[in-house]
């Protein structure tokens, strides 16, 4: 789990450690500061969820801070303290971008209340930019898809790296030539055509580090001092490095050149880079290796696409250990209850995916949810009841599963019109969702959840005889009934062991 650390500012002492000693707990790392230069300094050197600022203080206060902190791009939220409450003065706080602001003199639970919730609306911030991620990742594969030479994919490529990180120069380049279509490197940004010693300096630095084999994030200070080193930079702080203040460098690689690499360069004026960006940046090095890899193999990158999805499905039956195996159940059953219904082969090929997609969109619930063994609150299950919208954001960056998106976004509406996201109601509700939503009710019965044991077979087949015309179509529970009473053992019995083991023994009840 991780840790939250949390800044302090305050410069009366006794309050900094009675508020230090009140935060400080399993999970939560405190570290104090007697005035905001102080804070500045470690907030440079050191990432933190939360700062806690008095507003004023010597040598820098908290509203100035709190200014600095927004100048620096910090990922950081701020709650401001100050003895002063007045209407002009929770503006200014709002206006600067603090989180919250409480007035002294506070009690206690006043500051755990609202620490508690400014760390809960970042945790739940993280969790959609992590989806943000996800949908960047598919949409990179996608742009891959439709090119004919290599040429044209890398260059796509580096298009589609400029897009999402805009930085002010990109370079990108292998050992071996050919990897690239005979390019051995690729210089894009207006601070390389302004200057070619920045391009000569950053291509050589780049490689440099390349040969460490492994991502590095560089902050302006270190870039500095390496400019300085080449002579780019004089002692006096005069030259052409354009005020240079983050580069980040990936590894990618080719079935032609197993050395390469992607960087990209933020000069003055642009917010630096940070931790998570160097993670995409690598998993889209990652992804662009695989993809030409693919790109030599088969001309076409599908397979990839499959993969990616198949490991983005993983991740979220990762997250709850009680659906491992499930999406592949219920793709395995909606397959053979289409077939019942004289499917195209297109339609059963729809259902195939939809059921092994429908629920991607638990990837940006948050696990305390998905793996609660109590009843949820209201305001949990408004969250839960997201993931059909948050899986058809995910998806709907690749082309070729446009025509699942209704069946995976539809999956938990209910025939009387009670169920979500829309609502919809009896023929509205998209025949293909109609069939995931049995199949899927009836493998979530007789599995063992975090909330339940597993039903028995004859159990699941009253629910669902008893939901019939109001949760479930009606046809299409009586087609899946007559179905398991013909190949029961071959659609339950024979389940992997994996998914049947916490419910055996009911089964055979």
């Amino acid at each position: 789990m991780h840790t939250v650390k949390i800044l302090v500012v305050e410069d009366e002492p006794e309050l900094l450690e009675l508020i230090s000693e009140t935060l400080s707990g399993p999970q939560r790392y405190v570290v104090t500061a007697y005035n905001g230069a102080d804070a500045l300094r470690l907030l440079r050197k050191e990432p933190f969820d939360l700062v806690l600022s008095d507003i004023r203080m010597p040598k820098l206060d908290g509203i100035g801070l709190l200014r600095k902190i927004t100048e620096c791009s910090l990922d950081v939220d701020v709650i401001l303290l100050t003895g002063y409450g007045t209407v002009e003065n929770a503006v200014d706080c709002v206006k600067s971008g603090a989180a919250d602001y409480l007035l002294k003199p506070f009690r206690i639970d006043q500051l755990c209340d609202a620490v508690d919730k400014v760390l809960r609306e970042r945790s739940l911030r993280q969790q959609r930019k992590s989806v943000g991620n996800l949908a960047k990742m598919l949409g990179l594969n996608n742009a891959l898809q439709n090119h004919k030479d290599m040429r044209s994919l890398v260059k796509e490529f580096v298009l589609q790296v400029g897009r999402t990180f805009e930085p002010d120069g990109i370079a990108m380049f292998f050992d071996d030539g050919q990897a690239m279509g005979h390019m051995r490197h690729i210089l894009v940004g207006p601070i390389f055509r302004d200057d070619t010693r920045i391009r000569d300096w950053f291509l050589g630095l780049s490689q440099s580090l390349l040969r460490q084999g492994k991502p590095r994030l560089l902050g302006a200070d270190l870039l500095e001092r390496v400019a300085r080193r080449s002579g780019l930079v004089s002692d006096e702080g005069q030259g052409g490095h354009a005020g240079m203040v983050s580069a980040m460098i990936a590894p990618v690689s080719s079935p032609v050149s197993k050395t390469g690499a992607i960087a990209v360069l933020r000069s003055c004026g642009q917010p630096p880079y940070t931790l998570q960006n160097l993670q995409l940046l690598t998993i889209f090095g990652a992804h662009a290796s695989s993809c030409f890899e693919s790109f030599q193999a088969i001309g076409r990158l599908r397979d990839v696409n499959r993969q990616m999805v198949t490991s983005f499905v993983s991740a979220v039956e990762a997250k709850d250990p009680y659906t491992r195996g499930h999406s592949e159940q219920v793709s395995i059953y909606a397959e053979a209850l289409g077939r019942e219904f004289s499917l195209t082969g297109r339609e059963l090929e729809i259902l195939r995916i939809a059921g092994t997609l429908h629920d991607i969109g638990k990837i940006g619930i948050p696990d305390s949810i998905l793996n609660k063994p109590e009843r949820l609150t209201a305001d949990e299950y408004e969250v839960i009841v997201r993931h059909p919208v948050i899986g058809r954001d995910i998806l709907a960056e690749v082309d070729s599963l446009h025509d699942v998106l209704p069946v995976i976004y539809h999956h938990h509406e209910r025939v009387d019109g009670t169920g979500y996201p829309d609502g919809l109601a009896g023929q509205g509700i998209p025949f293909l969702s109609r069939v995931i939503s049995v199949v899927d009710g009836f493998e979530a019965m007789i599995s063992a959840r975090a909330y339940q044991p597993a039903r028995s077979l004859e159990k699941a087949k009253t629910i669902l005889a008893d939901g019939a015309g109001s949760q479930w179509d009606s046809e299409v529970v009586e087609a899946w009934l007559a179905l398991l009473h013909r190949k029961e053992d071959a659609f339950v019995l024979r389940r992997p062991p994996a998914i049947r083991c916490a419910g055996a023994s009911s089964l055979q009840a």
